[in-house]
């Protein structure tokens, strides 16, 4: 077993997981829509890719350190100059570290092309909200589903109704709005739209 070979490959895993991750993150819509519509891509919730993008984070973290442990020696003949000596500004490790800082830099001041980028984040954000809409209020599918149809001002009989005839399964209206969507595989803003039925 070789433990350079597993942490290389560990790291190599780790990148392509945070990436796809990052990825999901980037895309995703705003918290509450992204709740209130059941939101996932690829199988992961925005709330199980923040998950895995956390714990992936520390298994990259820990796995870097490895790999400079590992590697030290090559990476310390990266400091070095053609006679053979150390210098920690190479020129590498100085377009290394502007590279770094440029982004840094250009991503906290907003510069273009970082703004550009990041704008591209809110449109995505804006598209789930025009498309789907938002919840009538804050963690709306954390409500009962009683008090979801007192808050919204929708007749409790006719709300009930509604979604028995569109054979939506629930024990009471006590039940919380996001524990009946699951059960019946649908996002808390279907269950909204078959209370909305006139009947």
């Amino acid at each position: 077993m070789n433990l350079k070979k597993i942490t290389s490959l560990t790291m190599l895993l780790t990148m392509l997981i945070m990436s796809y991750t990052g990825i999901i993150l980037f895309i995703a819509p705003e918290g509450r829509v992204a709740r209130w519509i059941d939101w996932s891509f690829l199988g992961l919730t925005k709330t199980e890719a923040g998950e895995v993008h956390s714990t992936f984070m520390i298994l990259f973290v820990l796995a870097t350190i490895l790999h400079i442990y590992y590697n030290l020696k090559p990476i310390v003949s990266y400091l070095k100059n053609s006679a053979r000596e150390l210098i920690v500004f190479t020129k590498e490790m100085i377009i290394a570290t502007l590279l770094t800082i440029v982004f840094l830099v250009g991503t906290l001041t907003s510069a273009a092309p970082f703004e550009n980028f990041l704008e591209l984040k809110e449109v995505a954000k804006e598209y789930w909200k025009n498309i789907y809409g938002e919840p009538p209020y804050g963690r709306a599918e954390l409500s009962s589903l009683k008090a979801f149809i007192r808050k919204n001002q929708l007749n409790e009989k006719n709300s009930l109704n509604a979604l028995k005839t569109n054979s939506i399964k629930f024990e009471s209206s006590n039940e919380k709005l996001t524990d009946i969507a699951k059960a019946n595989s649908v996002s808390p803003q279907k269950l909204y739209e078959i209370m909305q039925t006139d009947f």
